[in-house]
């Protein structure tokens, strides 16, 4: 059997005879493939830029999150280089996690490894979904990424007018559509 999740392929053969114990043991194993595949990707170590891109990618096709969505806000944050926050703040990784918030989803997210610049991807689109979550709207979850709460635009200081005016939000924030077409004849 061969488990992908993201870039990672998991091979795993079983070979038994009885089937009441095939049952049991697939119902144990098939989670633990899922763990196996979580952790292998949080221990890739891509170094070169393509290589985090894909791996974010991957991360946020898996986590139902806009990729292109996250390489915007990683562009934005530190233009992908894994550094700290040049405030000389707590904020670490591409896309730049406090330690509270990297703390919380890292324990949530059942992580391990540590703080790795993997990880600080992982918590981040995992943070940013529940975010867009709460809000309903990646814009809406992109400024509370950055700002801790969403604030109407009108209020937003000319910092946070710019960072926010960085990214097309028409293509992850579609504006709906209804049209009846049973009433045109």
């Amino acid at each position: 059997m061969c488990l992908k999740t993201g870039i990672i392929f998991v091979n795993f053969e079983i070979q038994i005879e009885n089937p009441m114990l095939k049952i049991k043991l697939l119902i144990i194993v098939i989670p633990l493939m899922l763990l196996v595949s979580d952790a292998a990707l949080a221990q890739a170590k891509p170094k070169t830029k393509a290589q985090i891109l894909a791996f974010s990618d991957s991360v946020c096709l898996s986590a139902g999150v806009p990729p292109g969505l996250i390489r915007d806000i990683g562009n934005n944050e530190t233009g992908w280089r894994f550094i700290r926050d040049f405030s000389g703040g707590t904020a670490h990784g591409d896309l730049q996690i406090v330690d509270n918030t990297f703390f919380h989803w890292y324990k949530k997210l059942k992580l391990k490894g540590g703080k790795t610049r993997e990880n600080y991807l992982i918590v981040g689109i995992y943070y940013i979904k529940s975010l867009y979550k709460t809000y309903g709207s990646w814009q809406k979850a992109r400024y509370a990424y950055a700002r801790g709460h969403w604030k109407e635009p009108s209020k937003w200081s000319p910092l946070e007018r710019k960072f926010m005016g960085k990214i097309d939000w028409e293509q992850y924030d579609k504006p709906i559509n209804l049209v009846n077409d049973t009433l045109a004849e």
